[in-house]
């Protein structure tokens, strides 16, 4: 009978320890480096007989309280700190076991905890609203993108239009504002578009620096540049620069005959290919393209391995078509002008030179749309300006061979123009032993740096 009485008290004891648990939950799991700041995690132990117990890991990490408790009742809270160690390299998600531990029968309960670990920079962001051009202050904002509370902060902060010193904390995912006065000429001066927030902030382990934008001004526009380089292997680079501080989508298109297709490459695969007779058109699209941010397509064209007879061939048809040509030459230049106001303003040179008498010579400008023509010309005045078409017209008549006329005028915009300006072509149309010819000018890119206006 006694034994009987021993065994039912041991089953009895061994399934009041079998249903021990242990849970645990954190406010915040986020552990940022530079701040060593612990995380706090509540333990919930339920159905513990008496006795003693310790919570314990084997992991990377320091855990506390080690001590040793003891439970009178069936189910209590603990509060523990966790704290990676020095040997803890790992960024990012870390899950690790903690073990309770009930001395009294050797009894054990696991429970896994994931922790977050980050470095300070990646935890703030630094930015601006648009700025107004007419703005006498600028606001910047310091937000806080992570469920982790810090405390104590100290930083500098600095970019083109103004430099300032803060003091403060930041609650989890707390946005905080700062407001610094600014001289007004010289954001009128500055041109419009996405600057740095250089900001620098003191830790523990020394000076942390983040970056950010400023915006100044509401900007849409699109910055297009086009370079090419190399002869036997032949390089185009089209780029498409958000100019502006708002999301753009773009498109790049690239024109290949079905001969040189052949040998072609690109950086990116293209969005769609249109095969239309003897050419190919390559499309590439990029939706919301973000501030300062670049969308570039290379098309590398590769003329190595053709047979040496087409290329003779094509240098021969392609002399043929210049020697064509050079009945009339036709240059165009640009130069900047000084102006009052500082507006941007260039003074377009046309020179219209026949090296064969011609007759009915015409000479046609385009004018790109951002600019506007000056109501006063050079020595000759347009016969026709047509607003709608954006187009300037001499009407020459007849040229003598080794006659040379230049035109001039000038353009301006009210607006800034940042970067690399280009004008299109002039053309020259002409009759020439009862047929009329085509000869297109050069195309002009002039490198802006600065804003003119028009005297």
């Amino acid at each position: 009978m006694k034994k009987y009485l021993v065994l039912v008290s041991l089953l009895f004891c061994l399934s009041f320890v079998s249903s021990l648990e242990m849970s645990g939950k954190c406010d915040s799991n986020i552990y940022v480096r530079e701040f060593e700041n612990p995380i706090n995690v509540e333990v919930t132990i339920t159905d513990a007989p008496v006795g003693s117990y310790n919570i314990y890991t084997l992991a990377d990490v320091y855990l506390e309280p080690r001590d040793r408790f003891d439970i009178a009742s069936g189910s209590v809270k603990k509060n523990i700190t966790i704290l990676p160690n020095e040997n803890l390299n790992t960024d990012g998600l870390y899950t690790f076991s903690y073990i309770l531990n009930y001395k009294d029968l050797d009894q054990k309960v696991e429970n896994k905890l994931t922790i977050n670990i980050l470095n300070f920079k990646d935890v703030l962001e630094i930015g601006s609203e648009s700025v107004d051009l007419e703005a006498t202050s600028v606001t910047f904002y310091v937000k806080n993108k992570y469920n982790v509370e810090l405390k104590g902060l100290s930083a500098e902060f600095s970019s083109l239009l103004f430099k300032t010193s803060e003091e403060f904390d930041l609650k989890p995912y707390e946005k905080k504002e700062f407001s610094v006065e600014v001289d007004p000429e010289k954001v009128k001066k500055t041109k419009g578009g996405v600057y740095i927030i250089d900001s620098v902030f003191s830790t523990e382990k020394g000076d942390v620096e983040i970056s950010g934008n400023l915006y100044l001004g509401e900007k849409k526009g699109i910055t297009t540049t086009e370079d090419k380089s190399g002869w036997i292997i032949k390089t185009t680079t089209i780029r498409k620069i958000n100019s502006g501080n708002m999301l753009e989508n773009v498109e790049v298109t690239v024109t290949k005959n079905i001969f040189s297709r052949l040998f072609t490459s690109f950086n990116i695969e293209p969005t769609l290919v249109d095969r239309s007779g003897f050419t190919v058109e390559y499309t590439w699209t990029k939706n919301k393209l973000g501030p300062t941010e670049m969308f570039t397509v290379v098309a590398k064209t590769n003329y190595f391995f053709p047979l040496l007879i087409i290329a003779f061939i094509a240098l021969v048809l392609f002399g043929i078509r210049r020697y064509s040509q050079t009945k009339i030459i036709v240059t165009k230049s640009v130069s900047p002008m000084k102006t009052k106001n500082d507006e941007f303003a260039l003074k377009v040179r046309l020179s219209v030179k026949s090296s064969r008498s011609v007759e009915n010579l015409s000479l046609i400008d385009r004018v790109p749309a951002i600019v506007k023509i000056y109501k006063q010309f050079g020595t000759v005045k347009p016969d026709k300006i047509d607003a709608d078409s954006r187009r300037v017209t001499w009407n020459i008549g007849d040229l003598k061979a080794g006659e040379e006329r230049v035109y001039s005028y000038v353009i301006y915009a009210k607006v800034g123009v940042v970067g690399k300006f280009s004008l299109p072509g002039a053309l020259a149309v002409f009759e020439k032993d009862g047929k009329v010819h085509e000869i297109e000018s050069n195309q002009v890119f002039y490198l802006n740096d600065q804003i003119k206006k028009l005297e």
